[in-house]
């Protein structure tokens, strides 16, 4: 594949300044942030990098099924979606991340299956999926979650 194959799809750029110690100065567009990495339990400057991906995959999943919803249906309510990185203490067992997604308004079962599908082909998701293993659970209204 030749550079006039592809597209650079988003950049992002870290300065660690020598007298910073661990605190990071992150840039993407315009958008300035810090990302940090504090000894055990002190306060941190902000997000380890970590949390930054899990942050980026539960905002991903949220704006995908909203983009959806709003196009196909406008009633899927608050979305709110949390992703945990599960790491084992058991040798050669696999990490994986957990997301779960609430609905606050429940939708038709079809139209549920769509957004379960929508889910797991989101932009961070299959670019996660390279490495981790992304599970899911999603709850369609109040009542349960499934697992897709």
């Amino acid at each position: 594949m030749s550079i006039h194959d592809e597209r650079i799809v988003a950049t992002a750029q870290a300065t660690l300044l020598a007298t910073s110690r661990l605190e990071t100065e992150i840039r993407a567009g315009d958008f300035v942030g810090t990302a940090d990495d504090p000894a055990a339990g002190k306060p941190g400057a902000g997000p380890t990098p970590t949390e930054y991906l899990m942050m980026a995959l539960a905002s991903c999943t949220a704006i995908t099924l909203r983009s959806y919803a709003d196009r196909k249906y406008d009633y899927a309510g608050d979305i709110t979606v949390h992703v945990a990185y599960h790491e084992p203490t058991t040798v050669g067992a696999a990490r994986h991340l957990r997301r779960t997604i609430r609905l606050s308004e429940e939708v038709p079962e079809e139209d549920f299956r769509s957004m379960v599908n929508i889910v797991e082909n989101s932009p961070v998701t299959l670019l996660l999926q390279f490495a981790w293993s992304v599970r899911t659970d999603i709850a369609n209204g109040p009542g349960d979650t499934a697992t897709a």
